[in-house]
Parts: C-alpha cells; sequence; structure tokens
C-alpha cells in the first residue's frame, strides 16, 4: 500500500478495515485492531459483519451493522460495536467504519449546558448590570479598579449567555433585507472613539459602487452582532497607529469581507488555546475573544455563512463569507423559505421597477 494511503487510513478518527469478499482484512488501522483484535491477514469472525461485507460487494449496497468486538482487558463483556459497511474501490472488496454501539453523544451535553447557561444566568446577569449602573458616583469612583474587573466579568458572560441564546436555530428565525453597506457604517459609528483611542484607523474598499454591495437575509440584529465582534477584535488586535484594511468582494452567489492582514481571533483559529491568567484581566480578556469568536461562528453558520481564514502572500486575512439572496441551510427548512419568499418578493419588485423604466422610455 502507498505510504500517503496508509497515513491517512491510519489517521481515520473511527476504526476501519479494508476486506475482502470473502471476509479477509487487507488492512486494519490501529484503532479498528484493538477493537476487533483482527490485523491484515485475519478474517471477519461476526457473522452478520460477514453477511453485510458479502453484499456490499455483491449489490454496491452499504449497510449499518452491530457486530462483537474485542474487549480491552481479559474478563471484561464483549463490546458492541457500530459498524457501517460501504463498497470498495474494486469489485471485490468494501470498507468498514467502526466505533462503539454505546457512546456518550458530547452534543447532548453540550445542548444541556447551553440551556442551563440560557436559563440560570441571564436573569442574574441582568440584575448586577443594572445594579452597577444605579451606584452612587463617589463609590463608583472609589471603587473603580474593582468595577472595572467586575465589569469584564459581566461582559464574558453577556456573550456566554447570547451564545447560549443562539444555539437553537429557531433563535435566527428572520428574513429581514439586510443593506451591508449601512450596517458596517452603523458598526464603525460604534466602535470609531475605541479605534481613535489606539490611534487606529480603519479603510474600507469594494470591488464595486458601495451602494450595489450585496444583499443578505436573515437576522439584522445578529448579523451586526457579527461584525461588532469581529472589527471590535481586529482594532484591538491591531498596532497602535496601524491602519485596518476591510475588503469587500463578490463571487457570484456568495460576499465575502476581508480583515487584510489581521490578528484578530488568531490564536483561537489556530487552534492555540488561551490559557487562563490566574489574576489580572488577561484572562477575562481571552475568555471574552474565545465567546466571542464562537458566537460569530454560530451566527454565521445559521446563516449559511462562515469565519475563516485565507493565507495568501504569508499574510493572514480572516473572512467572513456569506450567502447572498437566500442561502441554504439543510437543517432549517424553515428559515430557507421564509428567506427565500422573502428574496421572490424583493426580484418581483426590481423586476416590476425594471419594466416600468423601459415603458416610460
Amino acid at each position: 500500500m502507498h505510504s500517503t494511503l496508509a497515513e491517512i487510513l491510519e489517521n481515520q478518527k473511527t476504526g476501519l478495515l479494508w476486506v475482502s469478499q470473502d471476509g479477509v482484512v487487507r488492512y486494519a488501522n490501529g484503532d479498528a485492531c484493538s477493537r476487533t483484535g483482527l490485523a491484515p491477514g485475519g478474517k471477519l469472525y461476526d457473522p452478520d459483519l460477514a453477511r453485510a461485507v458479502m453484499q456490499a460487494v455483491l449489490h454496491r449496497a452499504s449497510a449499518a451493522v452491530t457486530a462483537a468486538g474485542r474487549p480491552a482487558q481479559p474478563g471484561e463483556p464483549i463490546p458492541e460495536l457500530s459498524c457501517r459497511v460501504v463498497p470498495g474501490l474494486s469489485k471485490d472488496d468494501a470498507f468498514v467504519f467502526i466505533r462503539d454501539a454505546v457512546a456518550v453523544d458530547p452534543g447532548i451535553a453540550f445542548e444541556n449546558l447551553m440551556q442551563i447557561i440560557q436559563s440560570d444566568l441571564a436573569a442574574p446577569l441582568h440584575d448586577a448590570q443594572r445594579a452597577l449602573g444605579v451606584l452612587e458616583p463617589e463609590f463608583a469612583q472609589q471603587a473603580e479598579p474593582l468595577l472595572a474587573g467586575i465589569t469584564e466579568v459581566l461582559q464574558v458572560l453577556d456573550k456566554l449567555v447570547d451564545l447560549a441564546g443562539l444555539w437553537s436555530s429557531s433563535a435566527l428565525l428572520a428574513n429581514d433585507r439586510i443593506e451591508l453597506w449601512p450596517l458596517l457604517q452603523s458598526v464603525w459609528a460604534e466602535l470609531q472613539p475605541q479605534a481613535m483611542a489606539r490611534q487606529v484607523q480603519v479603510r474600507f474598499q469594494a470591488r464595486d459602487e458601495i451602494a450595489n454591495l450585496a444583499t443578505l437575509y436573515g437576522s439584522e440584529p445578529w448579523m451586526r452582532r457579527v461584525f461588532l465582534e469581529c472589527l471590535e477584535a481586529a482594532i484591538r488586535a491591531a498596532p497602535s497607529g496601524s491602519t485596518l484594511m476591510i475588503e469587500h468582494r463578490q463571487f457570484g452567489p456568495r460576499a465575502l469581507l476581508v480583515f487584510r492582514n489581521s490578528g484578530v481571533f488568531a490564536q483561537i483559529q489556530a487552534g492555540i488555546e488561551l490559557r487562563q491568567a490566574p489574576r489580572g484581566r488577561a484572562g477575562t480578556a481571552a475568555a471574552r475573544e474565545r465567546i466571542g469568536f464562537h458566537l460569530c461562528r454560530q451566527i454565521l453558520a445559521l446563516h449559511g455563512g462562515q469565519l475563516r481564514d485565507e493565507i495568501e502572500d504569508g499574510e493572514r486575512h480572516l473572512l467572513i463569507d456569506l450567502p447572498t439572496g437566500a442561502p441554504h441551510r439543510p437543517t432549517d427548512t424553515q428559515i430557507d423559505i421564509a428567506q427565500a419568499q422573502r428574496y421572490a418578493s424583493d426580484l418581483a419588485a426590481l423586476m416590476a421597477r425594471s419594466r416600468r423604466r423601459q415603458a416610460s422610455h
């Protein structure tokens, strides 16, 4: 076997067997060996799995099978394995993908955590923010160092509650018609004082006329939140006195906002854990940035978009990649239908206006 192919198969997250029609194992990666006890040259011992392989070879049909595995330690009960059998690369072989039949789904635990955060933190967080707002000015001035730290912690919790509230796609069931340029102007107006304090300039470039920038559909408040989080993080990451370049690109049905050569979310995108500092505000700032990143990624995913990196001539760019018109989101057809209806209405209005102009000439 080619060494590159062997490495790809070995690094599969699930166990993988490459089996011939007669059940003889041609290849088994490390995970499959430990789960089944099979090695190349061995033969499938589970009759159900052997029959599924035969059917996959003869009829070129996939099948799901529960098979017996090998105990991790002598005396332990025999584990059940969930196997997915698919036709192989030639007419006389098949692949078997293996995982534990009973496994804890981390997604369920995370869903529960998101619900708890939303239900248990939202009200206390609102009360704490309101209490800070009614402090006597004299006391607030004396306790400023303490209050600054508390405020940063509350900001982190606020982002966390927002993220928890967004974890269900129904939170973004909206079909707002979003004009990109006014939205960017609104975000910039809010963050301009922060940029001026850091002596950071922001320049926006569009390959088309600004008035002709693509129209987006979805939740305008949450899309504004994405731009706010990304631009604020970019301003924080930019060196003092620098100029931040934001570029708009249109590629067919997709619109890209590119933060050129920006350090925004750089450590998180690279998969580097931001370690919590024992004291001071560094840990709080890192947590705020990490939650902001996940918040943006979730909002964009629910709009059919993504947050991704692009390396060009050694420079790293952050891209907000969004569909224009009515984005396809296979996990929530309600959103697709609502946005498609709004998009069709706008398109019909534009066509009617074009016909009126032609008739007047």
